[in-house]
């Protein structure tokens, strides 16, 4: 709970709070006989409560990759999957989002799918999935882009697909940092 709360402080929720609430079924069912439920609260002076009816999407997204930081310093899990794991956060948070990511590569392996360039490029690897429609039937694939087509990629994040001497500066910029 502890270290959950305190990531959650990096990611600009001062007053979020992150509880784990345990009791005790009377009888045993599929998942055990205790019942777990994940508490959390974004707002000061508001009481948590189950973070599936409370959090928002970017809420969500925050306290997520907060419990999988956590859940990766303590047990031995050599890969995570992010899907989309910054949904509803930008900016500042989606830096802080992308910086917590890159320290978590350096002990174990990060795989995200993100559209945000404040995750992006602090990759150490940059990957374009892409759909191939030229034979009969479509198909999903990947390349390793180089550091010239990851500089391109970010740009047009950063300029919805209208690639500027500013994007590409800006891209650079971050990729640098």
């Amino acid at each position: 709970e502890k270290s959950v709360t305190e990531i959650l402080k990096q990611l600009k929720m001062p007053y979020g709070v992150f509880v784990i609430e345990i009791s005790e079924n009377s009888d045993f069912s599929e998942q055990g006989r205790d019942k777990i439920r994940f508490m959390f609260s974004a707002n000061k002076g508001v009481k948590p409560d189950d973070m599936s009816r409370v959090a928002s999407g970017g809420e969500l997204s925050r306290l997520m990759l907060a419990i999988k930081a956590v859940a990766a310093e303590n047990a031995y899990i050599p890969t995570l999957i992010f899907d989309e794991i910054d949904t509803g956060v930008s900016g500042e948070v989606a830096s802080k989002l992308g910086d917590i990511m890159q320290k978590m590569g350096e002990s174990l392996q990060i795989v995200s799918i993100t559209h945000l360039p404040q995750i992006a490029s602090k990759a150490k690897n940059h990957f374009f999935v892409y759909k191939d429609e030229s034979e009969q039937k479509t198909r999903s694939c990947i390349r390793q882009l180089s550091h010239d087509e990851r500089v391109t990629e970010i740009a047009k994040m950063l300029s919805n697909d209208k690639i500027t001497p500013e994007a590409i500066r800006a891209a650079e910029v971050l990729i640098s940092l």
